[in-house]
């Protein structure tokens, strides 16, 4: 009965979820990607599609407008609609300011300015709209002149010293930013607080031309160029095996160097997957046995990926498979919480040890339970809840469970899956933790069980009648003498939006 009603509650809430993301025609790359016109964005709507609603990664409709390249009329109306102020914060808290910016669209920026955006505002990594407008390849000179105008200083360095010089150094093709830049102060022989170079910056883009123009113009290229490289510009876009070699063999950069960070050209690359570049490197001797400040190995950067060969690469070259960062997290905890099964199964072939702690006192079980993406999962069903069939989560469960792991058994501090499935107000996850039998009463070491967890920060009744209704003790108490119902009476959330919580006594 208990397992029928929360299947009753996963499916309201999977179907409520899915229908609301998907109703609305703002939301869809297609969508933009036909050129509408401003009489259809009106006509949508009227029909009831938000203009200023967001998806799940907090990309709203105006920002999805502004990165399509929609007609400016239908950026300032959906700028004037309800939802939608100049200082919204969207995907990475940014505002419109640094995506109109970025674009180049200087109607859109005066637009924004005039409402008094902030031009000196950062975003969550801290990346003020200058700085992201030039790292974003803007190239239009008229939309630093207004942010300037406005107050923005054009010798400000951003983070780790960089120069726009500098950030905008891989979209500048003729070198006309350079001569704009100079004209406000900045140097073609600016460096960084890592000593990295003008020259090196542009080496992002893999331009070799227009790496050659910053050198002949008096910028200096540096070993930092490799790992610049290795970062490439263009979301979805990596330099190949050309770009590398022209570095090391015409322009006689070390292969073997350290960036600041303590990482090798390695630790960037592997990212990409490209088995020349990586096998180009490791025939150079770089090694594959050397950790960042971190503590990341090049291993586990490509185990938190999908690239197997890139895995049996660096371990047939004598990676060290049982390596800990400064998290204590090793090559299989990140392949356990990121990888493929496939990854997953060639550490463990290796030795991986399955028995680890990372710092926190938590197992492979953690990792491997905060992997699960509900309906994101291969195989799951269209609500969203328990995944069916095959999917990665469960061929990785059943690797660990293969060499001995519990994933039912208590962490160190006492706390079980549904702990971590409160934690991440995930319901679907309650029933997976129910599932694979794990302690629903565990108390960990302040006494505290997933239902008063869930007593302290619910924003509604769902999680707790969920936990309830698969046999959640309501009379025990925390080491305060605290049951459920005491500490739901402590939650806002619930109080101010009169939630009844009297079936917790």
């Amino acid at each position: 009965m208990k397992t029928y009603q929360l299947a009753l509650l996963l499916f309201g809430l999977g179907t409520g979820l899915a229908s609301a993301q998907s109703q609305n025609v703002f939301l869809s790359r297609d969508f933009w990607g036909k050129n509408p016109n401003l009489t259809e964005v009106k006509s949508l709507t009227a029909a009831g599609n938000s203009p200023s609603e967001s998806n799940a990664a907090s990309f709203d409709v105006t920002t999805m407008a502004i990165n399509s390249g929609a007609s400016n009329d239908i950026i300032f109306y959906l700028l004037e609609q309800e939802g939608n102020p100049v200082d919204k914060k969207t995907h990475h808290s940014r505002h419109y300011l640094h995506w109109a910016a970025a674009n180049g669209n200087k109607e859109v920026v005066d637009y924004l300015l005039q409402k008094g955006a902030d031009v000196n505002y950062a975003d969550s990594y801290g990346v003020p709209i200058a700085a992201y407008a030039a790292g974003g390849g803007n190239t239009n000179t008229a939309i630093y002149d207004a942010l300037f105008a406005k107050g923005v200083d054009p010798k400000k360095t951003y983070a780790d010293g960089a120069t726009l010089m500098m950030l905008a150094a891989p979209s500048d093709d003729d070198l006309a930013l350079v001569k704009y830049f100079e004209s406000k102060g900045l140097s073609i022989k600016d460096k960084d607080a890592h000593g990295r170079t003008v020259a090196d910056y542009a080496t992002k883009s893999g331009k070799t031309d227009l790496i050659e123009k910053l050198i002949q113009r008096g910028s200096e290229l540096t070993d930092n160029a490799l790992f610049f490289a290795s970062q490439g510009f263009r979301r979805g876009e990596s330099n190949g095996l050309a770009t590398y070699q022209f570095l090391v063999e015409t322009k006689g950069l070390n292969p073997q160097a350290i960036s600041h960070d303590g990482s090798t050209v390695l630790h960037g690359v592997v990212r990409g997957g490209n088995m020349e570049i990586i096998n180009y490197f490791l025939a150079k001797g770089v090694s594959v046995s050397k950790a960042n400040n971190d503590g990341t190995t090049a291993l586990m950067l490509a185990s938190a990926g999908q690239n197997a060969a890139t895995v049996e690469a660096l371990l047939n070259a004598g990676s060290e498979v049982n390596a800990t960062n400064e998290k204590g997290e090793s090559a299989l905890t990140l392949a356990v919480s990121n990888g493929s099964p496939e990854i997953v199964k060639q550490l463990l072939a290796k030795g991986a040890d399955v028995t680890l702690l990372n710092k926190d006192g938590y197992n492979l079980a953690y990792y491997w339970f905060n992997s699960y993406r509900g309906g994101a999962e291969r195989g799951a069903n269209r609500e969203g809840a328990a995944p069916i069939g095959s999917s990665p989560f469960e061929e990785k469960l059943t690797l660990l469970k293969g060499k001995g792991v519990d994933v039912a058994a208590p962490q160190t501090d006492g706390s079980s899956l549904f702990h971590l499935a409160v934690a991440k107000e995930n319901i679907a996850l309650v029933e997976q933790a129910s599932k694979l039998g794990a302690n629903i009463n565990a108390q960990d070491n302040d006494g505290v069980t997933a239902l008063h967890k869930a007593a302290l920060i619910a924003k509604d009744d769902k999680m707790l009648k969920a936990l309830v209704a698969l046999g959640a003790d309501k009379s025990l108490k925390t080491e305060f003498d605290e049951t459920a119902y005491d500490l739901a009476q402590e939650n806002d959330f619930l109080s101010n939006n009169h939630v009844s919580t009297d079936f917790l006594k």
